[in-house]
């Protein structure tokens, strides 16, 4: 092994994976895995770009559907990764999901009537699921301990960079080629979405495999050769003492107390990250920064659609920008911090926004969907991923996260469901209100409930759920530490 441990015991192993310096083949990998967060945003911002030009109209049934068929299929996708990632690994559903990405964009581009493109979008929401269950729980495996943050949270800075990158692209075709939008201009904006998934499939075959899903399912010839490329080495010897450990410590894990209070937290996070409102500045913000003429006015609805996209392009590029904060931030100032201040900030935003709306200040209104997307980058959106990748043990991390993406997209789709009926009834100041009364009780449930883990390992934010009870989970990293450091000097003595 490495020079750092000899004669290694599984923990030993465990800590040169927390403890190991974060290099550039550490930011290739994560890149790679995030590439199905690029496609994820890239996907459910594209359709958007190119409707107003796609020649096939819905009616009834499809006509909901065209909304919901993305949401359907990620719903499947967490199933079957629920199923096949903790016992086929991380890797191998990765360079499927890729594979499915490439083919339904190229499926969406080659569509020949309206049907084909639902299935194709239905599809594309298959490969979203899947990714949106593992792609996380397969950074947090390799991530050091102080980086784990950091590293998780490309994913959804990679979500937010496929949202603003549809737009552009989208106002690049149409601008460049305007007499083409209703031919081929929806067809590119569609189908462009399979380059960087043929590159994710190419390049995701280099990628390791998760040394811990490698560790705790007992498949240590491969360990070996994995742990190569992040730096260390394992000799015959070394390995069959870890052998001889993982028959004895290793064991199937089943959904006991701690991993049912995870889901708990999980869960609830994940509920209150789609029900506070995060869709409406993207439904809205569109809508008010249109009345505000920032790019002109044209009758040409080619250009009046590149407008309007561009303008959208103004909220997403907030977007990206304020979850880079989450990712400079999250493994300094730590989830809970996080969280907590930015449901505050939601909250405010919420109120400001639904006064403005009273008022009919459309700059309140902008200013407010600006400020609850900040917000909401930085401490909500990849926080929740992240938790749900780094709550549970290693041997059903994947069904677990499964789960948890399950909930998000549930969630998701009954906010898309009832807020037609908010607007229509109390109207959208109204619903701003309900919003921030939402915030509220969430910022309850995070400051009663959430646990800070940052700079714990994966193990000990298992055992952290495992010893501490659920009324005293909001100070488990400083109840855990002092347990597992009396354990240490106990056992030294």
């Amino acid at each position: 092994m490495s020079s750092e441990a000899s004669n290694p015991s599984l923990q030993d192993l465990l800590r040169i994976l927390d403890n190991n310096r974060v290099n550039k083949f550490y930011w290739l990998i994560t890149i790679l895995a995030a590439v199905g967060g690029f496609l994820f945003g890239y996907d459910t911002a594209a359709i958007g770009t190119a409707e107003l030009f796609v020649p096939y109209h819905y009616e009834g049934f499809l006509l909901g559907y065209e909304v919901a068929s993305a949401s359907l299929g990620a719903a499947i996708g967490t199933v079957l990764a629920y199923f096949y990632t903790d016992k086929y690994g991380r890797k191998s559903l990765l360079i499927i999901d890729a594979l499915i990405y490439a083919l339904a964009a190229i499926g969406s581009a080659l569509s020949v009537n309206g049907i084909m493109l639902l299935i194709m979008r239905t599809i594309l929401g298959v490969a979203i699921g899947a990714d949106s269950a593992i792609a996380t729980a397969y950074i947090t495996e390799y991530a050091p301990k102080d980086k784990r943050g950091s590293l998780a949270i490309m994913q959804q800075w990679m979500i937010t960079i496929g949202i603003l990158g549809s737009y552009l692209i989208g106002s690049v075709i149409f601008y460049i080629a305007p007499a083409l939008a209703y031919s081929l201009g929806w067809r590119l904006v569609l189908g462009l979405a399979a380059v960087p998934a043929i590159i994710g499939f190419a390049f995701r075959f280099i990628m390791p495999e998760s040394p811990r899903w490698l560790l705790y399912t007992g498949k240590l010839e491969r360990l070996k050769m994995e742990l190569r490329k992040f730096g260390f080495d394992i000799n015959d010897r070394d390995l069959e003492r870890l052998r001889a450990i993982t028959l004895t410590e290793v064991r199937e894990a089943s959904l006991d107390n701690a991993a049912k209070k995870a889901l708990v937290v999980v869960g609830l996070w994940l509920v209150f990250q789609q029900i506070t409102g995060i869709n409406v500045p993207f439904y809205y913000g569109p809508i008010v920064l249109s009345k505000l003429h920032l790019f002109g006015t044209t009758a040409n609805p080619v250009y009046s659609n590149i407008y309007a996209v561009l303008e959208s392009a103004i909220l997403a590029a907030i977007n990206v920008a304020a979850t880079f904060i989450a990712f400079r931030y999250i493994d300094r100032i730590g989830r809970r911090t996080l969280g907590l201040s930015a449901y505050i900030g939601m909250l405010i935003s919420d109120l400001i926004g639904g006064i403005s709306v009273i008022k009919g200040f459309l700059p309140g209104v902008l200013i407010a969907f600006a400020g609850f997307i900040i917000f909401f980058a930085y401490g909500v959106g990849g926080t929740g991923w992240l938790i749900q990748a780094e709550y549970f043990d290693t041997r059903i991390r994947g069904r677990m996260a499964a789960i948890g993406a399950l909930i998000d997209w549930l969630a998701n789709f009954a906010l898309i469901e009832v807020f037609p009926v908010m607007l229509s009834s109390i109207g959208l100041a109204g619903s701003m209100f309900i919003f921030a009364l939402l915030d509220v009780v969430a910022l309850a449930f995070v400051y009663l409930f959430m646990p800070e883990t940052k700079g714990l390992s994966l193990e000990e934010v298992v055992e952290m759920f495992r010893q501490i009870p659920f009324t005293q989970l909001r100070h488990g990293r400083e109840l855990i530490i002092s347990a597992l450091s009396q354990e240490r000097g106990s056992s030294e003595n």
